[in-house]
């Protein structure tokens, strides 16, 4: 078992926080727990990329989008950080048809189909919250 300082895992709480917004930062960092893979990951990795200067907080998530788009994965989680730093929906679509001109199309409609869940999970989130 590999130890971890308590400094590295407020950093990494503080970094999906920033990243991801207090809520749903906030459930993401439950994922702490799920072995040393993933604290390694969000407590040392992830924070010294993230963290790094250079770009904007906005164009990093832009970028993340697009990488998503064209491998063919999972964004729901970057469409919920752009919604929570007030990237449009627009904004969103345009990263992904750029990475699907340069991909292919292929993964911009795999893309594009995460967008109307994400953005329905994360109004859940918030009316959850008001209540």
């Amino acid at each position: 078992m590999i130890e971890f300082t308590d400094e590295e895992i407020s950093r990494a709480h503080r970094m999906f926080k920033n990243i991801f917004g207090p809520d749903y930062g906030a459930e993401l960092c439950n994922q702490l727990d799920d072995g040393d893979f993933n604290k390694i990951l969000m407590c040392r990795i992830a924070p010294e990329v993230w963290e790094l200067h250079g770009a904007d907080l906005r164009t990093k998530i832009l970028c993340v989008i697009a990488v998503c788009t064209a491998q063919k994965l999972d964004l729901s989680y970057f469409i919920r950080a752009a919604l929570f730093h007030e990237i449009s929906i627009e904004e969103i679509e345009s990263v992904i048809l750029l990475a699907g001109l340069e991909s292919g199309f292929p993964a911009a409609g795999v893309a594009r189909r995460q967008i109307d869940a994400a953005c329905q999970a994360h109004e859940s989130m918030l009316v959850a919250k008001a209540t």
